[in-house]
């Protein structure tokens, strides 16, 4: 499948940047040996300092590590003219060529300039007349990967049809905003780095074609083996996926697709068959951490998800080798338990091999706990625990859970617990009292902090395991995790189909880890919760 494929990563960066954690991975070389283990044969860079301090600073750390490592290709930061701190457009694109910098990239709102036909007119005038792409960030409202919003896109394409402009850091959320965009105008692009909706490139192929699609990583942020994954994973047909991977950037930028690497020697039988895009069949799979809408939904909220009903689910996941999907229904625990546990109970009856349902239960409404407990879990099956604090508003271990806990920790039930406001008081205090329930603390991938925060919780808790979802598919968190826990403590979930579970299940196989860890993570340790259950 995937083996011929050459990668070209169209959204990485190099140096040092503001905020970094002391744990986060970093450099040219480190940068480099990423590429090489998920073989990835290529990467445009940008320098963080090009866009945290000025373009004058980053654009020639950039210019250096390209002259030094052919695997390496430029983009420059640019700024408009008119201050007189950057050179004019067509001075800026002659020193450009002359250091074969093949796209420029503009940060609005980090450097304070508008976007619009005064300000950026000439500049992208030029670039259009040269064929030069442009890259901007339009990531999640509010944060640092912001530089655009969605009607200042619509302008850039419509007023300059000959400019390639292609969008970094979508979020998974966008579809609905990004969708026309891309219908109505061919020289939009989007990199998937973080824009991992549920069946994204299957749908988009064949609703405009894999031509304004590309490969991204957003490393070393983000881990690299996962955008690759959902490349190699997706069904698409040969011609789609070299396109996505790496053609599609290679003509945009106008150069050749880097070169191969030569065959590397591969112990690691998981890597090796993630490699391949093919499913992992010789040890169980189970994803612990999925939800699910009512049958023949595709969104929920703010997000389209696409096949989102417990069928959509299974069969995403089988792509991957995974068994058995534990769910809880986004109706459940957003508003409505009574009618999500109905869907989770349908979902069960249509599934009976391949879905465990975690029961939702809101003690805001919950008059019968006693009744609820024995209907949903005796007679209807669930066996997962699933309270919801960002919608219930209610601490754990507040008196309340009490029945829940209880009923739980007599037939030893597992909980995955999403974070809270006091998260690290209460789940000591749930983990003690309630020793025989297997708490799943969602999300512990996230960002580095979290990462910190739930290996103190787990470490003082045998009941405690770190469960690892999330958009971020943190570079390097998965790592520390078994090093610091062991890999019999950490499960995987993919949070599908709010996001697409391959990029989460990419995170784990071409996790810097041994064949075993990988094992364990993906399956035999949720094999070893399920099988504790007790009815």
């Amino acid at each position: 499948m995937a083996k011929d494929t050459i990668y070209f990563d169209s959204y990485a960066h190099i140096g040092r940047r503001a905020g970094k954690d002391i744990l986060a991975p970093w450099g040219t070389d480190t940068l480099l040996s990423e590429l090489e283990r998920c073989a990835i044969q290529g990467a445009l860079i940008t320098a963080h300092v090009g866009s945290e301090v000025h373009p004058d600073v980053g654009n020639p750390l950039v210019s250096e590590a390209c002259r030094q490592h052919e695997r390496l290709y430029a983009c420059w930061v640019a700024l408009p003219h008119h201050s007189g701190e950057f050179p004019e457009p067509g001075a800026l694109l002659e020193q450009a060529r002359a250091q074969n910098v093949r796209a420029l990239k503009i940060y609005p709102r980090a450097f304070n300039f508008s976007v619009d036909a005064l300000t950026l007119g000439p500049l992208l005038d030029a670039m259009q007349a040269e064929g030069i792409p442009l890259l901007v960030e339009c990531g999640q409202q509010g944060s640092l990967r912001e530089q655009i919003s969605w009607p200042e896109v619509q302008w850039i394409c419509k007023s300059y049809p000959g400019l390639n402009l292609l969008l970094q850091a979508v979020r998974f959320d966008a579809t609905r905003r990004v969708l026309p965009l891309l219908r109505a105008f061919p020289n939009l692009h989007i990199e998937c780095s973080n824009y991992q909706a549920n069946g994204l490139l299957e749908q988009l192929c064949a609703d405009i074609g894999p031509e304004q699609l590309l490969f991204g990583t957003e490393g070393l942020e983000k881990s690299l083996g996962a955008a690759r994954a959902f490349i190699d994973y997706s069904e698409l047909s040969e011609a789609q996926r070299n396109a996505i991977a790496g053609g599609n950037l290679a003509r945009l930028l106008n150069v050749e697709l880097p070169k191969p690497y030569a065959k590397p020697r591969q112990d690691d039988a998981v890597l090796a068959r993630a490699l391949e895009g093919l499913p992992i069949e010789d040890s169980i799979v189970i994803d612990s951490h999925t939800h699910f809408l009512k049958k023949g939904s595709k969104g929920a909220g703010a997000v389209y998800m696409g096949n989102a009903d417990v069928k959509g689910l299974v069969e995403r996941n089988r792509r991957l080798g995974v068994k058995i999907s534990c769910g809880s229904s986004w109706t459940a625990i957003v508003t409505d338990y009574e009618l999500g546990n109905r869907d989770a109970v349908e979902g069960l009856a249509d599934f009976p091999e391949e879905f465990v349902a975690y029961a939702v239960l809101d003690p805001n409404y919950v008059e019968d706990w006693d009744r609820e407990l024995r209907y949903w879990y005796e007679e209807k099956g669930c066996r997962g625990i699933k309270p919801y604090f960002p919608r219930m508003g209610i601490p754990y271990n507040d008196p309340r859970f009490d029945p829940w806990w209880k009923y739980g920790n007599e037939h030893h039930l597992f909980a995955k617990m999403h974070m809270s406001d006091n998260f690290t008081e209460e789940m000591h205090d749930l983990a003690s009292r309630f020793p025989n329930i297997n708490f799943l603390l969602a999300h512990s991938g996230w960002t580095w902090p979290v990462c910190r925060e739930h290996i103190e919780i787990a470490r003082a808790h045998p009941n405690c395991f770190l469960e690892i979802t999330f958009t971020s598919v943190t570079h390097g968190t998965i790592e520390y995790m078994v090093e610091q826990l062991g890999s019999e403590r950490v499960v995987y979930g993919s949070d599908a189909p709010m996001r697409d579970p391959i990029p989460q299940f990419g995170w784990v196989v071409y996790a810097d880890i041994s064949e075993q860890d990988k094992r364990n993570i993906l399956g035999l340790n949720m094999q070893k919760i399920l099988n504790k259950v007790r009815f």
